[in-house]
């Protein structure tokens, strides 16, 4: 049995890399995935100025990192989550709202709404469940 543990704790050194060992080989990470709520997260990618340029709201499984389609949240939550992420003196003017009907092969699934404001866009991708979403982008403008 110890034989099996030590096999076990050894591939793990062997094989497993660090955060430290990634950005010395890649460079720093692009974006960052955070917990905002139990089941949803938000992840951040940053732009060429070291500033957030876009972020992504999202449902999440607290042990995998693969998104599903199946996996939805409600429009309310979504509207909690960026007033407290983003509040209504952070994003500007508003300035338009509209609905997003497109045809994404190969399942149909970019239909949604937006909102633009002075400083953000904010697009909600529905989910074919009626009131919740996939996720919800938001770009930053400056």
């Amino acid at each position: 049995m110890r034989i099996l543990l030590f096999a076990l704790i050894a591939s793990t050194l062997a094989f497993g890399q660090s955060l430290d060992e990634l950005n010395g080989k890649y460079g720093a990470a692009v974006s960052e995935t955070f917990t905002v709520r139990t089941g949803i997260g938000v992840r951040v990618r940053n732009g060429p100025n070291g500033r957030i340029a876009e972020m992504l709201i999202f449902p999440m499984h607290a042990d995998s990192l693969i998104q599903s389609r199946s996996m939805t949240f409600s429009h309310e939550i979504a509207k909690n989550v960026l007033d407290e992420l983003l509040p209504a003196s952070r994003r500007g003017k508003f300035v338009i709202g509209g609905f997003v009907d497109a045809f994404c092969m190969p399942e149909d699934d970019c239909a949604g709404s937006s909102e633009d404001y002075e400083n953000i866009s904010i697009f909600y991708n529905s989910s074919a469940k009626p009131g919740q979403l996939c996720y919800v982008d938001v770009r930053f403008k400056k």
